[in-house]
């Protein structure tokens, strides 16, 4: 058995391969080990945990056996049941509390706002293998009442597939942020956005999913659509692929208007700070690329430069000019797989007859030869 990590480091090999399903019994062991041995090294083990299956991965194979669960149940149960008699006199039985001057004649219950007390005393067992009675009901008492934080997926330059408890699945695009609560599985499917996201939505007719912009709200049962949320930007957009969806303001959610696959909807702003004001409007979704930066595909048919050149800005963020506008009018057939808007560019260029200078900093410019 090969040495575990000194005190002060964390072994991220073994609790990657832990959370992944890809420890050996010999890393599993190596593992169980280092946690026991520093109370506080449940923590991260639990924080871990809990980040790991909050964005959709598989759940984690627990640490210790049914049977090292129910041992310590046997074992620690005694001392817990004595130990949560507190000073007024109140006395705890598996699933009840009792007044110790009742306790001789027909009890009283007396409800209490908390898990029931031997299902907490069950999960306490397994967690007493690690860390001893004492430091449990310091955390019982001090983190049990506090809410779940809830669970916030950003991204940078990069793009993310996220898969939701409820198995809905989103492609969230770069610089956004995708929000949700802990208890997702269980309450209200609701996400809030900033940025944009397509979303695949599991069908569940008792409980509709609900997309959240600053100054929107875009519900369905189940179905497929784009949400373009960015701060930046003076509107939202949804653009629908299949089944129905709601669109509404925030501000005025009795104007819905019900978006079908082919529809588009848009919600416009005075600037991008404040409040929507106006009412959803519905159109045909104009641009069949709108979905080119989850499907790595653009695709142009007799399209005009100018409509080409509004992709690239709208996909990549790309900045671009043109020194005759007559280029604007030229029309353009390709298909790009994975596309780069400098190669975009070039071949457009090719096509068009103009030479393509600039860079992805300073921009690019198309000038006919």
């Amino acid at each position: 058995m090969s040495a575990l990590p000194a005190d002060t480091e964390v072994p991220w090999d073994l609790l990657a391969k832990h959370l992944a399903g890809e420890a050996t019994a010999t890393e599993q062991e190596q593992l169980r080990m280092w946690v026991a041995a520093r109370p506080e090294r449940l923590g991260l083990l639990t924080d871990a945990t809990r980040a790991w299956e909050r964005v959709g991965a598989a759940p984690v194979a627990d640490l210790f056996s049914d049977a090292e669960v129910e041992a310590a149940w046997q074992r620690f149960r005694p001392q817990m049941l004595a130990k949560l008699v507190p000073d007024d006199g109140l006395q705890v039985s598996d699933n009840q509390i009792y007044t110790k001057e009742h306790l001789p004649r027909q009890p009283k219950i007396v409800p209490i706002n908390r898990p029931s007390t031997q299902s907490w005393l069950r999960i306490a067992a397994a967690l007493a293998l690690l860390i001893g009675a004492t430091v449990l009901f310091r955390m019982y008492s001090g983190q049990s009442r506090s809410g779940a934080e809830p669970v916030a997926v950003r991204t940078g330059a990069q793009k993310r597939l996220v898969a939701l408890p409820d198995g809905s699945k989103v492609w969230l695009n770069h610089h956004s942020t995708l929000q949700y609560a802990a208890d997702f599985s269980r309450g209200p499917r609701e996400v809030h956005l900033v940025g944009e996201a397509f979303f695949e939505v599991r069908k569940d007719h008792g409980r509709p999913f609900t997309v959240l912009s600053a100054t929107s709200r875009t519900q369905v049962l189940g179905t497929s659509f784009n949400v373009r949320a960015y701060k930046a930007e003076d509107s939202v957009e949804v653009a629908v692929v299949t089944g129905r969806v709601a669109f509404a303001s925030l501000a005025q959610q009795r104007d819905t208007v019900l978006l079908t696959p082919g529809k588009r909807g848009i919600l416009y702003a005075a600037n991008g700070a404040a409040p929507v004001r106006a009412t959803p409007r519905r159109t045909v979704v104009q641009d069949t690329n709108f979905r080119a930066w989850q499907n790595d595909e653009l695709v142009f048919e007799n399209a005009r430069l100018s409509h080409v050149l509004r992709t690239l800005r709208t996909t990549f963020g790309t900045k671009i000019t043109v020194a005759d506008p007559r280029l604007l009018e030229y029309r353009f057939t390709g298909t790009f797989h994975s596309p780069d808007p400098a190669q975009v560019l070039q071949v457009v260029g090719a096509a068009t007859n103009a030479q393509l200078t600039g860079d992805p900093a300073s921009g690019y410019e198309l000038r006919p030869e």
